[in-house]
């Protein structure tokens, strides 16, 4: 828990958040390209400005600062005291069966995209990137940040479901 308080109180300086990006941005290329190819993405923008905008706000913390906590903060912290390299595959691939975990015990709207191969190959793949970047920068903020504007892209330009 030490570590995950740690990792919020680091603000990373412009050098580590250009170089989460430079991680970031083609690994969203990736999962676009999977995204369209799985049927999951396509470009359908929100319309209702007041939604998306609340919806902005919700998606900071639920599922961007409440996952990040969890998979790049507690247990990724807890993992690495036994290996920091199986460590790191465990968490992003606890990530990744957190979805249809979801999906079969709470039955969001969202579903059966969570259920859908691709979307779990596109879930693996940036869970183990955000956990790179959690390990790079040696702070929490750049894979909260990243995983927000991710999920915000999705459901305000790619027709990710709200409800």
């Amino acid at each position: 828990m030490k570590q995950t308080l740690r990792a919020l109180k680091v603000w990373p300086d412009a050098g580590r958040w250009k170089a989460a990006f430079a991680v970031a941005l083609p690994t969203a290329a990736i999962i676009a390209l999977t995204g369209f190819l799985g049927g999951w993405l396509r470009f359908d923008p929100a319309t209702d400005i007041p939604s998306a905008l609340t919806a902005a706000v919700i998606l900071f913390f639920i599922p961007a600062l409440a996952e990040e906590l969890v998979f790049r903060g507690v247990l990724l912290s807890w993992l690495a005291t036994f290996s920091q390299r199986w460590g790191s595959w465990l968490s992003a691939f606890l990530f990744m069966l957190w979805h249809p975990f979801q999906a079969l015990t709470f039955g969001p709207p969202w579903s059966a995209i969570f259920l859908q191969p691709s979307f779990l190959f596109a879930t693996f793949i940036l869970g183990i990137v955000l956990t790179h970047i959690r390990i790079v920068s040696q702070s929490l903020w750049p894979v909260i940040v990243i995983h927000w504007l991710l999920v915000l892209v999705w459901k305000l330009l790619f027709g990710g479901p709200f409800y």
